[in-house]
């Protein structure tokens, strides 16, 4: 049986425990606005990527390609703030 957390393991830990404190602070302030919510939590999956520096080169792939898919995300949030801004 195991005794210590993988580098992995210690990531998914990471990241879940930051995403589960954020829904925290955003329940306990009420916030309601969804594409607020979705880019704070882009934000800081791609901050807790770029920190985690120990991920094997396989992991560090599999993150890099998350990755993409959540600045491909947050760029559509971020154009449809926009469109809707300047349509009124």
């Amino acid at each position: 049986m195991r005794t210590h957390l993988s580098v992995t393991d210690k990531y998914v830990l990471k990241v879940t425990g930051l995403l589960m404190g954020t829904s925290a602070v955003f329940a306990w302030y009420g916030e309601t606005r969804l594409d607020m919510c979705l880019s704070i939590y882009i934000i800081e999956v791609l901050v807790i990527n770029q920190v985690s520096v120990s991920l094997s080169s396989r992991a560090r792939e599999c993150t890099d390609r998350v990755g993409y898919v959540l600045v491909a995300c947050f760029a559509v949030i971020v154009i449809a703030a926009m469109v809707r801004i300047i349509t009124g």
